[in-house]
């Protein structure tokens, strides 16, 4: 959701849209220069959401490269995580969304270990909202796009304040077959296994424009990339994804692609689940 004018508009937009949840950047999304919200728009959106009884997810600014080998980009990273966390504490949001970027070549482990000092560096040194990692789609030197690779970054930095956002564009693009029923059982169990049910904090419900494990992060309307409406439906089904939060990133081609997606959302809920709406 946009907070063109203030951030306070975003809840309000979002209630308008009958929405239960939203996801936005408190920065602009591709600049490091910062300018969070005021203490009047902050008390504003808390009041929006909670009147709406909304939840707010926040996202990190495409920008960033929490494992870049590049000094200046890899600090000035840990500075905006850091920002963006405390935006959150000010705004009343418990969660964060942080891409974990790409090791430019330099190798897995120098990667791994320089994502893993940027998180533990950012948390230490603000106190509530926890960081989501949202996996990535496998594209060239990314970090993040298996299950063990993001197991392994938890078990590393070692606190309760760090979680996945689970992007079904991306795990589709990695390789993990989201179109099948028998699929999404193969990942639904290797997640549990590898990271756990209780660490997912948020879905990005996205389909995917490209073949499974194109490594290619192109997000595309609801039912009809290739995962498609059988594979929402098994997903919705498993237990982890059964219920929670969901947030779709669906394009904008054409005026009316956003409502047009979460209708098709909810039709595939109904024949899932059977949820009234």
């Amino acid at each position: 959701m946009s907070i063109a004018g203030s951030v306070a508009n975003a809840p309000r937009n979002a209630a308008a849209m009958g929405l239960g949840c939203f996801q936005i950047f408190t920065s602009n999304a591709r600049s490091w220069e910062h300018k969070g919200p005021g203490k009047a728009e902050c008390a504003e959106f808390i009041k929006c959401v909670k009147g709406h009884d909304l939840a707010a997810f926040a996202h990190m600014p495409y920008i960033c490269n929490l494992s870049s080998g590049k000094r200046e980009v890899h600090e000035k990273s840990i500075q905006a995580l850091v920002a963006n966390i405390r935006d959150c504490e000010a705004l009343g949001i418990g969660y964060l969304v942080a891409h974990l970027g790409s090791h430019l070549g330099k190798g897995v482990e120098p990667g791994m270990e320089r994502l893993c000092d940027a998180l533990g560096t950012a948390l230490h040194k603000t106190e509530r909202v926890t960081v989501l990692m949202e996996n990535s789609s496998g594209y060239k030197n990314s970090m993040g796009s298996s299950f063990g690779d993001l197991g392994r970054i938890l078990d590393t930095v070692g606190t309760d304040r760090l979680g996945i956002c689970f992007d079904t564009c991306h795990a589709f693009a990695a390789g993990y077959d989201l179109s099948t029923e028998a699929g999404v059982e193969r990942v639904v169990e290797e997640f549990e296994s590898q990271i756990g049910a209780s660490r997912l904090g948020l879905v990005h419900l996205n389909d995917a424009k490209f073949p499974l494990g194109s490594g290619r992060d192109r997000h595309w309307h609801i039912g009809k990339g290739f995962i498609g409406d059988q594979g929402f439906i098994s997903l919705f089904r498993s237990k982890p994804f059964s219920r929670g939060s969901f947030v779709m990133e669906t394009p904008m081609s054409r005026p009316g692609d956003d409502t047009m997606n979460y209708l098709a959302t909810k039709r595939i809920i109904r024949a899932s689940i059977g949820v009234q709406l």
